[in-house]
């Protein structure tokens, strides 16, 4: 961590398990248009997700937190154990799960992470041949106020 007078840079690197298949999937189709089938990366077909977010890629690792939004990239990253615990990251961009690697923005958070800006660099660190869990890496630069700052505020 880099710490300045009022900004601070965390490096966070979490895995993101999407059980898109099985008895207790995380992502559910909720609409979709009458030309998804035939638009490439089947555009128009809108998913929402609640995934598991892990400190290491195995399942049994300890839970960080969960990822919430659309597949669309419309996410907030709900930390829930851990340094961070109470504190939300937003994400926004395109991240199409067919490219090596991908990058997404970090356009705000709370609590730890108040006024966060920064980015994602995301690639695919297992893709299940079932199709039942895919997992994700995600590495994080968070730009965010310094927590000093925001305790001199409060004084």
């Amino acid at each position: 961590m880099h710490t300045d007078e009022r900004r601070e840079v965390t490096r966070l690197r979490f895995y993101l398990h999407d059980f898109i298949g099985g008895d207790s999937p995380t992502v559910w189709a909720v609409a979709r248009c009458n030309l998804t089938d035939v638009l490439p990366y089947k555009f128009g077909k809108f998913l929402v997700l609640d995934n598991l977010v892990t400190s290491a890629p195995g399942l049994d690792s300890p839970e960080v937190g969960r990822l919430q939004g659309t597949v669309v990239m419309v996410l907030n990253l709900v930390l829930t154990k851990g340094e961070y615990e109470g504190s939300t990251l937003s994400i926004l961009g395109r991240n199409p799960l067919t490219h090596e690697a991908r990058e997404v923005s970090i356009v705000g958070g709370t609590a730890a992470f108040r006024m966060a800006t920064g980015y994602i660099l995301t690639s695919t660190y297992f893709k299940d041949p079932a199709g039942v869990c895919n997992v994700y890496e995600y590495d994080a630069v968070v730009y965010h106020t310094n927590r000093n700052v925001l305790l001199s505020h409060r004084r």
